[in-house]
C-alpha cells in the first residue's frame, strides 16, 4: 500500500489478516475477571451484608431517620387483650379498634356477647354491665392460655378507655424476651410468655397464691398473683424517674388529679409521689387511662399526623438486651429533649 505524504495510512487493510482486527484471548482476560469481580461482590453484598442491612424503616415526618426508625412489630410480638361491655362496642371498642389497636400484632376484645362490627370479639359467660372484673380477667387469661400462648411474646392487658403508644411499649419491653418471666404495668399491664405461663398454670389454681373469689374488680389482684409466683416487675420509669405508664390521660393535669392529696385514690395506687409540670411528663410515655372514645381518636392525630416543620431531631438509641447471666436489668438511656423546652413552660 501506497504511503500518504510520507505518513502511514490510518485506516487498516481488512483483507490483510496480519493486522489485529480481533480480540485475543489474552486481551479478552481482564475484562473477564472484571466482571468476575463485580458478580462476587454482588453476591457477597445480597448473603453477608444485607441481612444485617436489611432494616424495616418508616419515615418521619421530616423525612430524617434516626436509630429508632425501625419497625418492632415483628421483632416484638405483642397480643393486645382488651376489657369492653357491649354499651361500648360502638364508641369506646370501636375507637381502639381504629387507632392504637391496628398496632398490635393481634386484639382481642373481651366482653359478654360477640359482635360482627368489633373484629376480635370473645364472648365470656360474664356480666354486660361491667367493663371489666376480676372474674372477667381471669376468665380471659386462661382463654390467652389455651388458644394463644404462642402467638406472641408479649400480652398487653387493658381495657377500652386505655390509650397505647405501641412503638413507646415495645421500646421499653425490647430489652426482654418472652422466656423471662416479667411484667410491666400498670395501666396496660404487660407480661411476657412465660409469665403468662407461670400465672395461668401456678398462681390461679392456687388460693394461697391468687385470690380465689371472682367478685369485685381486678384491682391489686393481678399484680399480686404475678408477684406470688416470682414473675419480675419490671421498671416503668424512664431514666429521669418519670412514669411512662399514666393513670390519667394529660388532660387531667388542669384538675385535681395532680393537686396532691394523700386520701385521694390517685396518689394512693402510686407507689410515691412524682413531680409537677411539664416535666412529670415522659417523652416516651406508653399509656394513659380514662381517655374518652373522642379523645382517643385525637391523640392519634397528635401523636402520628400532626408534625411541627422544621423541628430538631432527637438522638435516640436502644438499650442492651437484658442477659440473666449479668443480673443486671437494663436502665433505660438518657434523653436530653427538655433541653428544648423553656424552664418556665407553663403546662
Amino acid at each position: 500500500m501506497a504511503k500518504m505524504d510520507g505518513k502511514e495510512c490510518c485506516f487498516l487493510d481488512r483483507s490483510n489478516h496480519n493486522q489485529a482486527n480481533t480480540t485475543s484471548p489474552s486481551s479478552s482476560r481482564p475484562v473477564l475477571f472484571l466482571l468476575l469481580g463485580i458478580g462476587i461482590g454482588y453476591l457477597i453484598t445480597q448473603v453477608l451484608l444485607r441481612p444485617i442491612m436489611d432494616l424495616k424503616s418508616h419515615r418521619t415526618g421530616t423525612e430524617r431517620s434516626t436509630l429508632l426508625a425501625i419497625d418492632f412489630t415483628d421483632e416484638v410480638r405483642v397480643l393486645c387483650f382488651v376489657y369492653t361491655k357491649p354499651t361500648n362496642h360502638k364508641t369506646q371498642a370501636k375507637a381502639v379498634l381504629e387507632t392504637w389497636g391496628r398496632r398490635c400484632n393481634k386484639l382481642i376484645f373481651f366482653s359478654s356477647r360477640t359482635d360482627a362490627n368489633l373484629s376480635g370479639t370473645v364472648a365470656l359467660p360474664v356480666s354486660p354491665n361491667y367493663r371489666e372484673s376480676w372474674l372477667k380477667t381471669k376468665m380471659a387469661l386462661k382463654y390467652l392460655h389455651e388458644h394463644h400462648l404462642n402467638d406472641a411474646d408479649w400480652f398487653l392487658e387493658a381495657d377500652d378507655e386505655t390509650y397505647v403508644i405501641m412503638e413507646n411499649l415495645r421500646y421499653m419491653v425490647y430489652p426482654y424476651g418472652p422466656q423471662l418471666a416479667i411484667y410491666f404495668g400498670s395501666p396496660g399491664t404487660a407480661m411476657t410468655r412465660a409469665a403468662l405461663r407461670r400465672l395461668v398454670e401456678l398462681a390461679l389454681p392456687n388460693p394461697s397464691k391468687c385470690e380465689p373469689k371472682d367478685a369485685g374488680p381486678t384491682a391489686g389482684k393481678l399484680r399480686e398473683c404475678l408477684e406470688n409466683v416470682n414473675v419480675l416487675a419490671g421498671n416503668t420509669y424512664d431514666s429521669k424517674g418519670r412514669r411512662r405508664m399514666y393513670l390519667i390521660e394529660p388532660q387531667a393535669r388542669s384538675n385535681l388529679f395532680l393537686h396532691y392529696d394523700p386520701n385521694f385514690w390517685f396518689w394512693k395506687f402510686l407507689a410515691y409521689r412524682t413531680q409537677d409540670g411539664i416535666f412529670a411528663w415522659s417523652n416516651y410515655a406508653v399509656s394513659f387511662h380514662y381517655v374518652q372514645h373522642h379523645y382517643i381518636h385525637c391523640f392519634e392525630y397528635m401523636i402520628y399526623r400532626l408534625r411541627t416543620f422544621g423541628r430538631k431531631q432527637m438522638v435516640e438509641s436502644l438499650p442492651a438486651k437484658y442477659n440473666p447471666a449479668e443480673e443486671k436489668v437494663p436502665e433505660a438511656q438518657p434523653i436530653d429533649a427538655e433541653q428544648e423546652v423553656p424552664a418556665d413552660y407553663a403546662y
